[in-house]
């Protein structure tokens, strides 16, 4: 038996979607509290004059639709094919009241081909007509086994007299339409903040009941956007309050439709930084010596570009420089004349470019080094650096503060995904009382000029001569140390992040609440 064939439309983001005519791709929500209520649909299908038929529907009865209009003119003819007694509302009319007052039926292939029209539609319907208090001062983080930023922002939330929620991501990424509104029947807090679109489910689905309910979103993107943004399969996170630690992205991002995006560079802890750790058993003898702590790849970062292929000679060009070009994400955006970033994979080439860049210069940084401690992952075992001395992996809150301080001087390079991104050792190191020497890149002008000329190298060669320099304790070193830990805890803490967050976002007001 022959299969079915179906009509085929562009959906958002340019892409193929199959629209079968089918009555089994139809869901019903029958509101079973009311005896008479009125039918609506939230999408026809391709095929409006067969819906009657297939739900045994009465011609004397007014039936209600809404579609959205992108659909619509992709199908020949849709609009004389609506039966007569199908009347259309506005996406405005169809409220939680409403649609709590109702039968509502959904055509499923269409949601999640236009989820930026059918979202905020399926948000009112999930969350019902309730009660929901508002929740003063309160913010939801979601979290999960990695629990990345979540004490430092909970705690610096905390400090501003704010309530923190940790909620799990998984949970809401998997089943938004049903955890969401049962975390809200318990009240409506002022912000979501994810981390990374932690806790946001790639059709925006969540990000609408939030919106509907009355909570303001927002998305600290800590890595590279356009890596993330892969996943996104919705225009609407355009519409999202959008927070960089990399200041050079915000332009490529507004090219790209975002509506509000504010610098946010990471920062220092200083209730988990400032004292505390121990040393490892592996970390006993690191005492004046040159320390190096990172891994040499990010998880899952061979599956994440899978397939991905650079041009010869652009591979060739990097690997042969010597010079203190940064061949970093830009770089590689232009010479592969990627545009747009998004919506789709096409910016994963310029990633993978990144992050060959990013791995090659790191170890011809370490290399360069000379005698050095590095503890990491076993990727650093190839090094080309016999007096590399490489340990396993530390602890980030247990061990870190008491290695930074007790390391002569800590060694940073930074990967090429981030252009002007700042890493976490570049606040760490200082507030735990450390001394760090750092590769020079645009994401260091939030700091003064004389600290960072100090501190700083653009070449591999230089390294070793910079470590001689600030080897020893002397005054000058001591001095510098404490103008930059004075520096960090003024300015750079993530209490400073936090009253970033609230001006961006209008929360002053509830701050001071």
């Amino acid at each position: 038996m022959p299969r079915p064939r179906h009509i085929s439309i562009r959906d958002e983001l340019g892409l193929t979607k199959s629209m079968p005519a089918d009555k089994t791709h139809f869901e019903w929500r029958v509101n079973r509290s009311l005896d008479e209520a009125p039918v609506i649909f939230l999408g026809l299908g391709p095929e409006p004059d067969k819906v009657p038929k297939w739900f045994d529907l009465p011609d004397d009865e007014t039936f209600f639709y809404l579609d959205c209009p992108d659909f619509i003119g992709q199908v020949d003819g849709w609009h004389d094919r609506v039966p007569a007694n199908f009347e259309a509302m506005a996406p405005e009319d169809f409220t939680i009241a409403s649609s709590a007052r109702a039968h509502v039926v959904r055509y499923l292939p269409v949601q999640k081909a236009f989820p930026s029209f059918y979202g905020p539609l399926t948000a009112r319907l999930s969350l019902a007509d309730r009660i929901r208090p508002k929740l003063a001062r309160t913010v939801w983080l979601p979290v999960g086994d990695d629990a990345l930023l979540v004490e430092e922002l909970a705690r610096a939330f905390m400090d501003a007299g704010w309530r923190v929620v940790r909620i799990d991501h998984e949970s809401l990424g998997k089943h938004p339409g049903k955890v969401l509104p049962d975390y809200l029947q318990e009240g409506v807090p002022d912000l979501f903040f994810s981390v990374n679109f932690r806790g946001l489910d790639h059709f925006g689905l969540g990000q609408a009941i939030l919106h509907e309910a009355g909570v303001k979103v927002a998305v600290w993107m800590v890595d590279n956007p356009f890596n993330l943004l892969t996943a996104v399969k919705t225009e609407a996170w355009r519409e999202l309050n959008l927070f960089v630690t990399d200041h050079s992205f915000i332009g490529p991002l507004i090219e790209n439709g975002a509506r509000r995006v504010t610098h946010l560079p990471l920062a220092a802890s200083p209730a988990l930084f400032e004292a505390g750790g121990t040393l490892p058993d592996h970390a006993r003898d690191i005492e004046g010596r040159l320390v190096f702590v990172g891994r040499s790849r990010f998880p899952d970062r061979d599956k994440f570009f899978a397939g991905e292929t650079m041009p010869e000679d652009a591979a060739e060009l990097v690997a042969g420089s010597a010079g203190p070009t940064r061949f970093d994400y830009h770089w590689w955006r232009d010479r592969l004349n990627v545009d747009p970033l998004w919506p789709g994979n096409r910016g994963r080439a310029v990633g993978a470019g990144a992050e060959f860049a990013s791995n090659l210069w790191k170890k011809r940084c370490l290399n360069a080094a000379g005698r050095i401690v590095i503890f990491g992952d076993d990727g650093w075992r190839d090094l080309d650096n016999q007096d590399a001395d490489v340990r396993p992996v530390v602890d980030y809150y247990a061990h870190l503060p008491a290695l930074y301080r007790s390391a002569g001087v800590v060694l940073n390079v930074t990967g090429m995904q981030l252009p002007a991104g700042l890493n976490q050792r570049n606040f760490d190191v200082w507030c735990a009382g450390g001394f760090l020497l750092t590769d020079l890149h645009p994401g260091l002008q939030i700091f003064p000029d004389d600290l960072v000329e100090a501190i700083t190298y653009s070449r591999p060669d230089d390294i070793h001569d910079l470590v001689i320099r600030h080897r020893e304790e002397t005054p000058k070193k001591c001095a510098l140390r404490r103008a930059w830990r004075e520096c960090i805890l003024l300015d750079h803490t993530y209490r400073n992040r936090v009253e970033t967050i609230f001006k961006a976002m209008n929360l002053l007001s509830a701050q001071k609440a």
